[in-house]
């Protein structure tokens, strides 16, 4: 008897230590991804986007415009397409929270939750994503001004990245609303697909490295992410003001 009672305690210890962890690594979690994140409210969001209109010699729409590389002579319908790279992202957010509070977190399209303000997110994808653009517009972005082939300083304009042929770049950005202070919104957001899904991989791998930099305050990450490789991404610009974003400008 003893015995089973000495086991049950040595459980009952190891599984209120498990706990303790666990609410220690989602308190620190909650730092960098916001306290919703580790409540189980964080909505990560991907942007569908519509296929093209195609239109057989008849003048018939023709929805069979899908392929895939191992099943030739076959083509497949789609109302609304996904990218792959989104795919990876959110696959990468979604195991890190889970991991780090023990929930999982709700995966949305922009235009469903278009018209939300009092949410926290992770928006996965640049112009493309509605809610990347409600970020990038938003009062409280002091960091990153966003045009098709560069990143500039939001402050001066100064470039900080440009598009290169060699790499992809992806911004990982944190902010608060301007008027919903509780809320956090972050985006991990690439001028190609690569930079989308390497920025993911490197917000759910680094999260500790960013929260030791910047604790729960905004910042603003630029990585470099070599095409094919989410896991080669390293930062290149980093940043927790406005004002530290404009030592990278460059004229």
């Amino acid at each position: 008897m003893s015995g089973v009672l000495s086991g049950l305690f040595t459980r009952g210890l190891w599984e209120s230590g498990r706990h303790v962890f666990r609410s220690i690594y989602a308190r620190q979690y909650g730092d960098v991804l916001g306290r919703d994140a580790r409540r189980g409210d964080l909505v990560l969001v991907c942007s569908p986007l519509i296929p093209p209109r195609l239109l057989d010699r008849e003048g018939r729409q023709q929805p069979y415009i899908f392929t895939k590389p191992d099943v030739p002579g076959m083509a497949y319908s789609m109302s609304v397409a996904v990218s792959e790279s989104e795919i990876r992202a959110a696959k990468y957010l979604s195991e890190s929270i889970a991991v780090n509070t023990g929930h999982s977190a709700k995966l949305v399209a922009d235009t469903a939750i278009a018209d939300r303000r009092d949410i926290s997110f992770v928006s996965l994808g640049l112009t493309s994503n509605l809610k990347s653009r409600d970020m990038i517009n938003n009062s409280a972005n002091d960091f990153v001004r966003v045009e098709v082939d560069r990143f500039r300083s939001q402050r001066s304009g100064k470039n900080l990245v440009s598009a290169s042929q060699t790499s992809d770049f992806g911004l990982i950005m944190k902010i608060s609303p301007s008027n919903l202070h509780d809320r956090t919104w972050i985006c991990c957001a690439g001028f190609g697909e690569w930079g989308t899904s390497g920025a993911a991989w490197y917000l759910a791998r680094n999260w500790r490295t960013l929260r030791s930099k910047y604790r729960k305050g905004s910042f603003a990450v630029i990585v470099r992410v070599e095409p094919q490789r989410d896991e080669s991404a390293e930062p290149v610009v980093m940043a927790g003001s406005g004002e530290e974003i404009e030592r990278y400008g460059r004229d």
